[in-house]
C-alpha cells in the first residue's frame, strides 16, 4: 500500500485498527478514541510521545504502574524515578506507562534500586527473550500489576545467568507518567 500510494502520487486516507500496518503506512497518522480525537503526528512522533493513556495503551505492549508523583518523582513500589514534566505535583496519584523493551532487569542484589520480581516465565525465541515477571510484594492498595512483561536481548538474557523461578530486580529506564485526574464532589 505504502508503494503504491508513493507512485500514484495521491493523498489517501487509510482506516485500520492495526497499530502496527497504520504507523507503517502512514506519513500522519490520527489516533481516535469513541469518535474524538486523541492525537495527530506522524508515526514516530506518536509512538515516542503519545498524548494521553489511551494513546499509549493502544500503541502496542505496555506495563502500568500505580504511585505517587511527588515534586518531580515517581514513587513505585520499590523504585524512584525523575519525572520533571510534574514538579509540581505534591502527593499526586499518579501512573507509569513502561514499554517492556524500557525495563532493565538484574539479578537480585540488596539495595538495588528497583521492584523486586520473581522470574516466572522466559521465552527466547530467536534475538529476543520475552519475560514473565510476577511482583513479590502486594501492596496495600492491590493497584500493581499481576504481571510484569520484560523483553531483553537473547544475548543479554544469558549473560544475566537468570532462570524460572530466580528473584530478580527490575526498573523502567524511561517512562510516561500520568497524574489520576482529580475528582471533585
Amino acid at each position: 500500500l505504502r508503494r503504491l500510494h508513493d507512485e500514484l502520487h495521491v493523498t489517501s486516507v487509510f482506516v485500520t485498527h492495526d497499530q502496527e500496518e497504520a504507523l507503517e503506512v502512514a506519513d500522519r497518522v490520527v489516533l481516535m478514541n469513541q469518535g474524538h480525537v486523541e492525537q495527530v503526528g506522524a508515526p514516530q512522533e506518536v509512538w515516542d510521545r503519545p498524548a494521553s493513556p489511551f494513546v499509549y495503551g493502544f500503541l502496542g505492549d505496555v506495563n502500568l504502574f500505580h504511585g505517587r508523583a511527588h515534586e518531580g518523582q515517581m514513587h513505585l513500589q520499590g523504585v524512584s524515578f525523575a519525572s520533571p514534566e510534574h514538579a509540581g505535583a505534591q502527593d499526586a496519584q499518579a501512573f507509569a506507562y513502561v514499554r517492556p523493551h524500557e525495563l532493565d532487569v538484574l539479578p537480585y542484589a540488596a539495595g538495588l534500586n528497583g521492584m523486586v520480581v520473581k522470574l516466572d516465565r522466559a521465552v527466547v525465541v530467536g534475538p529476543i527473550a520475552r519475560l514473565e515477571l510476577l511482583p513479590l510484594e502486594s501492596p496495600a492498595n492491590g493497584d500493581q500489576p499481576k504481571l510484569i512483561e520484560a523483553h531483553l536481548s537473547a544475548d543479554r538474557f544469558r549473560e544475566l545467568g537468570i532462570k524460572e523461578g530466580d528473584t530478580v530486580v527490575v526498573a523502567p529506564r524511561k517512562a510516561r507518567v500520568f497524574l489520576q485526574p482529580q475528582v471533585i464532589d
